[in-house]
């Protein structure tokens, strides 16, 4: 193994490690602050963006399928995330069996 491949492998893995810790961080406040006056207050107006947002919460997804959380945008935020992250992982271990 080459030197720019160790140093590679472990900005790598440095990367990987920040990514599950600030992960678990953002999960960690969620279960403290879920289901306490912490709660973050949705603006309900009448705009479309918000129409739009209330749909998206409001949605059998969040609301009856993905429920770790009683409070729907937690529910929402943290499938974006888990998505990102697999789709970080994918894209990280494609190359690895490409090289073959």
């Amino acid at each position: 193994m080459t030197d720019t491949e160790k140093t590679h492998n472990i900005n790598l893995v440095k990367r990987w490690i920040i990514t599950l810790g600030i992960f678990l961080i953002v999960q960690l406040i969620f279960i403290a602050v879920d289901g306490t006056f912490l709660e973050p207050n949705i603006n309900d107006s009448d705009k479309l963006f918000a129409r739009i947002g209330r749909w998206i919460l409001d949605s059998k997804l969040f609301t009856e399928w993905i429920t770790p959380y009683a409070f729907p945008f937690f529910n929402m935020f943290m499938t974006i995330h888990v998505i990102a992250i697999l789709i970080a992982a994918v894209l990280h271990i494609i190359p690895v069996f490409s090289k073959k």
